[in-house]
């Protein structure tokens, strides 16, 4: 048996290791139409135009001209959330996104 300082020492060490490498702070959500609107005009739309979507399967869509084109959800996060915010998709779904400060 280890005594209580190398048990303690073990303990913390573990602790450090399931630690995020780096801590970030939650800024908010993401709203893909306004971030469509915002970057395109205000009539566009933001589309899943997939079977199985996944996070980056988002397009923004004009519905009067039936153009489309990407969408910047890093830029949609500066703008909305300020202080160097960041879009993460976290678990890789198309409504995983959310806006961070780092």
């Amino acid at each position: 048996m280890l005594p209580p300082a190398s048990l303690l020492s073990v303990i913390a060490g573990l602790a450090l290791l399931s630690a995020p490498a780096s801590a970030r702070t939650w800024a908010g959500g993401v709203n893909m139409i306004a971030a469509c609107q915002e970057q395109h005009g205000g009539v566009w739309q933001a589309i899943l135009n997939c079977d199985k979507c996944n996070a980056y399967d988002w397009m923004c869509y004009d519905p009067d001209t039936g153009e489309w084109a990407s969408v910047d959800v890093n830029a949609y996060c500066a703008q909305t959330y300020g202080g160097g915010a960041y879009a993460d998709p976290q678990g890789g779904g198309p409504y995983d996104w959310g806006c961070y400060f780092p």
